[in-house]
């Protein structure tokens, strides 16, 4: 079984639980399509589903 990958990831969000000192410390990170598909065309079309606010 392979490993979960392990990388610094930044966070922009200011008022994010997770966010400390522009990057982010949540357990786990989750991010999906906007809306009811499971793709997204841009970044504008994709949610940090793991924001939790302060």
């Amino acid at each position: 079984m392979r490993n979960h990958p392990k990388m610094e990831v930044m966070c922009h969000v200011h008022n994010c639980k997770f966010n400390e000192t522009d990057y982010c410390f949540a357990p786990k990170l989750e991010v999906n399509a906007k809306g009811h598909s499971d793709q997204a065309k841009s970044s504008d079309e994709a949610l940090c589903t793991t924001f939790q606010p302060q």
